[in-house]
């Protein structure tokens, strides 16, 4: 009892110097804080409005006060757009700014770099080691496969080829707007804001305008994250909506070329809630996408390739494989990656064929076949060789790699003759199973073990039918 009577009283005399401590630290305090006040007082903060909900904000903040926005989706949208030869960033040699999301560590950078030990391979990515002894010989991005590597001038900037949109992802094509991987940001978390916001956007601007019964409100090229985020979005708001996809459901998702996705915390989908995908797998994503388009009643009319959009009068003519249809608006989300060429074999829809390679370090211990002639295909195997773990085949309907580099061809070489590389010449893919493949080679029907189908074998890149719309490509200068 006396021990407990002792600490109530010590914990009272503390707490009362403690008060006396904090009063008078607070009023010595008291007139640098009415100084500060009043010299910001002085300094007006610079407001511009949030993309968003249009509530003025200080210039720089990260998130909106008023709706919570992330200031970091329109980083792209809001960038100066590079004028050639001003101002003090365009004096000096251009140095290589590597994207790592788009490097497959081919290593094609390093080898061709003339300035020995410039760039590393640190793994499995190419790193800019040594800038000082870069000479600006820009050989580095000359024989990049993926466009990974741009080129800065100052060390300070570095520039993004995109279309030009607006905040509003609004392209100088007026009704018509861009969202997701196309418009620079390929993170799914982006791209599902984006199509949300669009919409929302078009919902206003749309308001009750009369149409005639055959027009819809607005046509969504593309069924991937930002495709089906404006389609919720839409069907939400009760617009008249129409939503093209070139493939199957989720066929934006069958082609990642990831085997994993960082998706650290939740994302809103409209009409679903909270999307969460928790081991990042792309088999798991797939899964939830179907769950979506089933349980939501969302509209899609797959195997339907937009082919042109024209503006006539008040409204757009969207010509597919199939029909022409008419919108008052447009909002494209086809993925930066284009059209894939593809197979036409049976089993090419299975989730583990691939039309592009990024990360090949994450691959390990697995049975590999990279179908194509070119670089990238060349490239891809190489990578995929380079731990040693894998199995690795590459199939070619060709003899000699006559597109490929010589560079290319001479390392195909080495790693064949290692046996890191089986090359199939003269083959062909007949059929790809769950866990097999089937080739013709020259002739003989042959069946491999396989776990993942890598088709390099090009494609119809976006940009040639974003200029057939109209939309202007520009050259966005981004901090690094």
């Amino acid at each position: 009892m006396e021990t407990l009577v002792a600490a109530l009283i010590a914990a009272v005399v503390t707490l009362f110097f403690v008060r006396g401590y904090l009063k008078q630290l607070t009023t010595s305090q008291r007139p640098k804080k009415v100084a500060a006040a009043s010299q910001s007082a002085a300094v007006p903060a610079v407001l511009r409005p949030c993309p968003r909900c249009g509530q003025s904000i200080p210039t720089g903040t990260a998130f909106c006060s008023h709706c919570g926005a992330a200031m970091a989706m329109w980083s792209i949208h809001s960038a100066a757009v590079q004028t050639s030869g001003c101002g003090p960033e365009s004096k000096g040699k251009p140095r290589p700014v590597i994207n790592a999301s788009l490097c497959v560590g081919c290593g094609s950078c390093v080898h061709e770099c003339p300035e020995t030990g410039t760039l590393e391979m640190v793994a499995g990515k190419a790193l800019l080691a040594h800038p000082e002894r870069c000479t600006g010989h820009a050989k580095c991005a000359e024989v990049c496969p993926t466009n990974a590597i741009t080129l800065a001038v100052g060390g300070k900037l570095q520039t993004l080829r995109v279309p030009h949109v607006k905040e509003n992802f609004e392209t100088n094509v007026p009704g018509v707007f861009i969202v997701g991987e196309l418009a620079g940001m390929g993170l799914i978390k982006t791209a599902i804001n984006e199509g949300k916001l669009v919409m929302d956007h078009l919902k206003d601007r749309l308001g009750q305008l009369a149409r005639p019964a055959n027009v819809y409100d607005v046509a969504i090229v593309g069924a991937g994250p930002a495709g089906l985020s404006a389609s919720l979005a839409a069907h939400q708001h009760g617009l008249r909506y129409l939503t093209l996809e070139q493939g199957e459901i989720a066929a934006t998702i069958r082609q990642y070329p990831r085997q994993k996705f960082l998706m650290a915390e939740p994302i809103d989908l409209p009409l679903y809630g909270t999307l969460y995908v928790a081991d990042g797998t792309k088999e798991a994503l797939l899964s939830v996408w179907e769950t979506i388009v089933h349980n939501t009643g969302v509209r899609v009319q797959t195997n339907e390739r937009a082919e042109q959009i024209q503006r006539k009068g008040d409204y757009f003519t969207v010509a597919t494989s199939r029909d022409n249809y008419r919108a008052r608006s447009v909002v494209l989300s086809m993925g930066k990656r284009g059209t894939p060429r593809k197979l036409g074999v049976p089993g090419e829809e299975l989730a583990k064929v691939c039309y592009r390679l990024i990360e090949a370090e994450t691959y390990q211990q697995q049975d590999v076949l990279v179908v194509g002639g070119g670089d990238s295909a060349l490239e891809g195997a190489l990578a995929l060789s380079r731990s040693g773990s894998n199995k690795v085949t590459l199939s070619y309907r060709g003899e000699i790699f006559e597109r490929a580099r010589e560079r290319n061809r001479q390392f195909l070489e080495t790693a064949e003759r290692e046996g890191k590389i089986s090359v199939r010449r003269n083959s062909r893919v007949l059929e790809v199973g769950e866990s097999s493949v089937t080739l013709d080679c020259a002739g003989m029907q042959m069946e491999f073990s396989n776990d993942y189908t890598f088709v390099l074998i090009g494609g119809e890149s976006p940009e040639e039918f974003l200029r057939k719309t109209g939309v202007e490509i520009v050259e966005k200068v981004l901090s690094v």
